[in-house]
């Protein structure tokens, strides 16, 4: 049987070609649709696929969209999987959608050498869901806490990456480089004062930093905003490793979704924490297309050949 598990329609795709319940091949674009090469290279891993499997639940979305004052987008029926297929000319076979973060976090266990283990998805948005932790056991995963839209984590880091100046989505990695040029104490409070808790915000930062008042006048003030945001992202990270670990048992991490990117919180606080640790070398949507098809078929990947793993330190 071949099932391709897909992401796409979303900041980037991807593409993963299953075989007889093994990974053969996966491959990522910066498009938001599979580009052409891509879909005809995996035709050539044993023909069309008998079923594909889909990263997230489109109407679940949609009504976050809703939700979110986002109309146009959520009317917008071109966007749906089913039409998408049919228009790459697939559309004869028959689609499972996997939730968002049941994608991530799949992709993660089903690739790790763990049996038991906690795992940690942390991400911007895919649905409602935006943090969630899973206590895993042998073949099984059962989540065990989560925060919705919009308390988020991501959504609160690409925020700010927009109030300095950056490119939200894409230059994450530079409010990370610049926070190491500022002092976090000038905003640190100020910054520490949108959450309420564990994950849990009292703005919504889907459009944005609205109510900023302070001075954005040179690139020090950016560094010192970039400086008290990864303070604060780090100590929520560390919250929420810290009640994973209580609410697991386990000494095991699988970290997975954007926020995992982060390689100094991942160092400082993340690292330290956990005996043995398990990523992919892309944990967000793009590993998606794989724990799509895992997650139904909890098979484990034990002879694909990653690329290295640069964000966190891989102990097992």
């Amino acid at each position: 049987m071949i099932r391709w598990g897909i992401n796409a329609l979303n900041h980037g795709s991807s593409l993963a070609v299953f075989k007889n319940e093994r990974l053969i091949s996966l491959d990522v674009s910066h498009e938001d649709e599979i580009p052409n090469d891509i879909k005809l290279k995996a035709l050539n891993y044993g023909g069309a696929p008998d079923r594909i499997h889909w990263y997230e639940r489109p109407w679940i979305k949609k009504a976050r969209q809703v939700y979110a004052g986002q109309y146009n987008t959520a009317m917008d029926m071109s966007n749906l999987p089913s039409n998408y297929t049919r228009k790459a000319g697939l559309g004869y076979a028959p689609i499972t959608y996997t939730p968002h973060h049941a994608s991530h976090a799949a992709a993660g266990y089903y690739t790790s050498p763990f049996n038991h283990c906690a795992v940690v998805v942390l991400d911007a948005i895919g649905e409602f869901e935006c943090a969630t932790i899973w206590n895993c056991h042998p073949g099984k995963m059962k989540k065990v806490w989560s925060r919705s839209y919009p308390h988020s984590l991501g959504l609160f880091y690409s925020a700010f990456t927009k109030l300095i100046g950056l490119e939200p989505i894409k230059q994450e990695h530079l409010l990370q480089q610049m926070s190491e040029q500022g002092d976090p104490d000038w905003y640190r409070n100020t910054v520490a004062d949108y959450f309420t808790g564990t994950v849990n915000l009292n703005t919504n930062f889907h459009r944005g930093v609205l109510d900023w008042k302070y001075p954005l006048d040179n690139l020090q003030d950016q560094c010192h905003i970039a400086a008290a945001v990864q303070y604060v992202f780090e100590q929520q990270v560390q919250q929420v490793m810290t009640l994973a670990k209580t609410l697991t048992g386990a000494d095991c991490l699988v970290y997975m979704g954007g926020c995992a990117m982060n390689s100094t919180v991942n160092k400082k606080f993340v690292e330290p924490m956990w005996r043995y640790i398990w990523s992919l070398p892309n944990p967000g949507d793009p590993s998606s297309s794989i724990g799509a098809v895992l997650y139904h078929t909890k098979d484990r990947v034990r002879d694909f050949t990653w690329d290295p793993v640069k964000h966190i330190e891989i102990k097992v």
